[in-house]
């Protein structure tokens, strides 16, 4: 093996360093051609023993190591176009190690070997299944070991500590890496006994090897070493019996390798492989693995899941077996995405458990490595509480939306048999019943006729009219609903009934309007027995609002009247107290003309009575014109409408400065202004004068004020001045109807009204009544 190496002194002694070593060495002379290699790099690349031996490097990188770009750059440092290089690379035929190894190449630039060219090949140290090199016999001493320069660059240049111990234990060389793994300088190893830098347990440990070291033993195994800070240093040591040519043994040889990181790294591993397995088998959720298509494993809530009791039951079954026929065609197509690496979407679907039985799940599968080879694991959880929430609030929500449709429709319907019928139709959609009927009592209950009908099989109606007299018409004339359903006897009479309707259970509700039995609402089942406490609960419902806008009905129609009647009263009051009261106007004005002193001052005030009955019903007339018709606004020119109206006060004092503009109004504009010239007029002092102002106060609105110059109005009392009957004092009466159909109207107009002081702060000086109107063309005529 060592034939092609120089001539160099003692080969037998390079043999046993090489022979020590935890990695591969290959080392390549001149003409490229490989001069030797050790046992380490044979199992390494599964070759035999004399297979490198004078072989061309080249041809034998070629041979051995996977073609890819690491073998490219190990060729181009053969060639010399490199002279180190680090890299991962993969053996053709791997040996005793599985995967990459690490690949390390340099020059030797001095010693005795100028120019030779060392390949390291450097796996984990785990890796390797056994070693069984004998230890390798030297002729020289250890102390005429290390005289050798050769021998000296190899050993202070390779990646791994390298001590010679005697027999005594004692230190007798050290190389650089040890020194570095340790933390003593190499002066200092020398001549350490090497109990010194392990614990007890080391001691004993390599007292028992010096004790057999003439049993010529090369072994290899994990202690640990005291830095010298006190730290535990985790090694992997190959040690080999160093024998002179008398057969001696002089000490050994040890190769040392600082496996600290590899073992923090195995712990952590290890670490995380627990809490990973822990949290697994713990997790509520199930998880299974597959591999070619079979289960291999299942954790604890995976078996609950199954309905299984022991993992044979489901360990070797095929993952097909477990999922619903008609999910597997998916199964199979996300099973070929997770084995490429790719991420499938969150699936449901139906597995299938032991007993037959099948349970919604929702779940993923990714990729994973299992004992070395691809596989898939599952990560599933139960949704049947989620999809029963689910279907319940599909329900509550179908319930609610046929209420609220039926209260719609109770509301909006212009007849009891438009939301009778309306309301069967919505029941029978949103809660999925087969068919239904609407009946309606007659005069005295003696007969019960169908109003509406649907899905009622042929010469059915008749039948559904004798059960509701049968069974339905004691409770219904008490209000109480009453459900016929499957009878255990099949002979029954009920259960001949029901086969006769062709349905299997019937709810008869009541339509209860003030306390009276107004009809039957009929609804029935085909696929049902019998009816859940939510549904009667909901059928019930569903009556008393039926019944409900039936009354709202009954009633609008009786407000309707009844508003016809007071309009028809308040019109025969309003037209025959109108005339009354001209008739009486015309007689107190005889009577003042014929009278003087005190019964003339009597019959003025008789007057004053009658001018206030006359304004009181003219503004009930207002009002009513206000309640009753429609608001259609459309221009109106507000520059006629207030000199009209000033025409009607020809004995005040009026100021009037306005504007020719059109305004969005009606006809009862001029009631604005006459209610609030009226207004400074009545209650102003003698002499009071009027101002009217009508000015833009943006591009849409104009502003027009009345102010007078009476006694005002005090601030505590302008905030309640426009609402009906109040005034001043908080009394009610007739009084405050004409500033209230002024605030009525300015808001029918789009506007407002107020009142301020038309000095500011000086309410004494006068009150300026101010209300806003739309210009006509900027809003349009507004319908309301």
């Amino acid at each position: 093996m060592y034939e092609h190496l120089p001539a160099c002194g003692n080969l037998t002694a390079l043999a046993a360093i090489l022979e020590t070593l935890d990695e591969g060495v290959l080392v390549v002379g001149p003409g490229n051609r490989v001069a030797c290699s050790n046992g380490y790099l044979q199992r390494i690349l599964g070759i035999d023993r004399d297979a490198a031996s004078g072989a061309d490097a080249d041809r034998f990188i070629q041979k051995t190591i996977a073609e890819d770009s690491s073998r490219a750059e190990i060729l181009a440092f053969l060639a010399g176009r490199t002279r180190s290089l680090d890299v991962l690379c993969r053996p053709r035929t791997p040996g005793d190690v599985k995967g990459q190894v690490r690949c390390s190449c340099r020059v030797a630039d001095e010693g005795l070997f100028p120019g030779m060219r060392v390949i390291r090949l450097s796996p984990e140290p785990a890796a390797l299944a056994g070693d069984s090199t004998p230890g390798a016999s030297a002729g020289t001493g250890i102390e005429e070991l290390l005289q050798e320069d050769g021998y000296r660059f190899l050993v202070e240049n390779i990646n791994e500590g390298i001590g010679l111990i005697d027999r005594e234990g004692v230190a007798v060389f050290a190389n650089q890496r040890i020194a570095d793994i340790i933390g003593y300088p190499v002066d200092e190893l020398i001549g350490m006994p090497v109990g010194a830098l392990v614990d007890e347990e080391g001691a004993l440990c390599l007292g028992a090897y010096l004790q057999g070291l003439d049993q010529n033993s090369h072994e290899v195994f994990e202690i640990d070493l005291i830095h010298r800070d006190g730290a535990r240093i985790h090694t992997l040591m190959a040690t080999t019996p160093i024998i002179d040519t008398d057969g001696v043994c002089r000490g050994f040889l040890a190769g040392v390798q600082d496996i600290t990181p590899l073992k923090r790294m195995e712990m952590q591993l290890r670490e995380s492989e627990e809490k990973y397995r822990s949290l697994v088998e713990r997790s509520a959720e199930t998880t299974l693995i597959h591999q070619d298509g079979r289960i291999v494993y299942i954790n604890p809530a995976g078996l609950k899941m199954l309905g299984a009791s022991r993992l044979e039951e489901v360990i070797g079954k095929s993952v097909l077996d477990i999922v619903h026929p008609e999910a597997r065609e998916a199964i199979r197509s996300f099973g070929a995405r997770d084995l490429q690496g790719e991420e499938t979407p969150l699936a449901e679907l139906l597995v299938v458990r032991l007993d037959g039985t099948t349970v919604p799940v929702e779940g993923r599968g990714t990729r994973m490595f299992y004992s070395g080879r691809p596989a898939i694991q599952v990560v599933m959880r139960d949704v049947t509480d989620r999809k029963q929430a689910q279907e319940q609030l599909q329900a509550s929500n179908r319930r609610l939306t046929l209420l609220n449709r039926i209260a719609g429709t109770s509301a909006s319907a212009r007849s009891p048999g438009e939301l009778m019928e309306t309301a069967l139709n919505q029941t029978l959609d949103l809660l999925g019943y087969d068919g239904g009927a609407v009946y309606h009592a007659g005069a005295g209950r003696s007969r019960i006729a169908p109003r509406y009908e649907r899905n009622m099989p042929d010469g059915c109606l008749e039948r559904a009219e004798s059960l509701v007299r049968e069974f339905c018409v004691g409770p219904l004339a008490a209000g109480q609903p009453h459900y016929v359903e499957r009878d255990p006897d099949p002979n029954s009479s009920k259960s001949r009934l029901l086969r006769e309707l062709r349905f299997t259970a019937l709810a008869c509700i009541p339509l209860v309007v003030e306390s009276d039995v107004f009809g039957t609402l009929l609804i029935g089942s085909r696929d049902r027995g019998s009816f859940s406490p939510e549904e009667r609960g909901l059928l019930e419902a569903v009556g008393r609002e039926i019944g409900a806008g039936i009354l709202r009905g009954v009633l609008y129609q009786r407000l309707e009247a009844a508003n016809r009647e007071a309009n028809l009263y308040l019109d025969i009051l309003t037209h025959d107290i109108k005339n009354a009261d001209n008739v009486a106007n015309i007689y107190a004005d005889l009577l003042i003309d014929e009278l003087d002193g005190e019964p003339a001052r009597h019959a003025r005030k008789l007057k004053k009575g009658i001018k206030k009955s006359i304004e009181i019903t003219a503004n009930v007339a207002t009002i009513r014109k206000i309640h009753e018709n429609q608001t259609v606004l459309a221009p109106v020119g507000l520059h006629e409408v207030i000199l009209s109206e000033i025409r009607h006060f020809p004995d005040l004092r009026i100021h009037y400065n306005g504007l020719p503009v059109e305004v969005l109004a009606d006809n009862l504009l001029p009631e604005v202004f006459t209610n609030l010239i009226g207004n400074a007029a009545k209650h102003g002092r003698p002499g009071v004068e009027v101002m009217v102002t009508v000015e833009e106060m943006d591009e849409e609105t104009v502003l027009v004020t009345i102010a007078d110059t009476g006694p005002g109005i005090p601030d505590d009392v302008k905030e309640a001045l426009f609402y009906r009957f109040e005034r001043e004092g908080g009394r009610r009466g007739s009084q405050g109807l004409g500033l209230s159909i002024c605030r009525m109207l300015t808001a029918r107009y789009g506007g407002r009204v107020w009142v301020e002081d038309r000095v500011r702060g000086h309410p004494e000086e006068g009150a300026a009544f101010r209300f806003t109107l739309r210009k006509a063309g900027c809003g349009g005529v507004a319908p309301a």
